[in-house]
């Protein structure tokens, strides 16, 4: 915890002091107005291609596992289906089992019953 404590504090130092030497370098930059101004407009419309790209790159990754994901659930899903057969099968079977005993052993004591 505290480790992560003293990395957020040194990342935000470190964003602070990049965005103040930026603020002092534009006030003390030997170009005029319009060309800051450009400037800025070019990187700025860089940073928001590469905010856009990496937003784009982020949302194509989450898909990709929500379509994985779901791939392994459907395959799931068919496993389940099939073991679920197959135990009905066994309740079937098991029943029909029973059903012949039962009838057997109703026969043989009606039997001993009549005789």
């Amino acid at each position: 915890m505290k480790s992560t404590t003293h990395m957020n504090r040194g990342l935000t130092a470190f964003v602070i002091g990049g965005l103040i030497g930026g603020a002092i370098a534009l006030l003390y930059a030997p170009q005029s107005g319009r060309k800051t101004r450009e400037l800025l407009m070019t990187e700025g419309q860089e940073t928001a291609d590469k905010v856009m790209k990496s937003i784009r790159e982020a949302q194509e990754s989450v898909l990709k596992t929500i379509d994985d994901a779901q791939i392994r659930m459907e395959a799931m899903s068919q496993e389940t289906k099939e073991r679920l057969n197959k135990l009905q099968e066994i309740a079937r079977t098991t029943i029909d089992e029973q059903k012949g005993s039962l009838r057997k052993g109703y026969s043989d004591a009606k039997n001993v019953v009549n005789e």
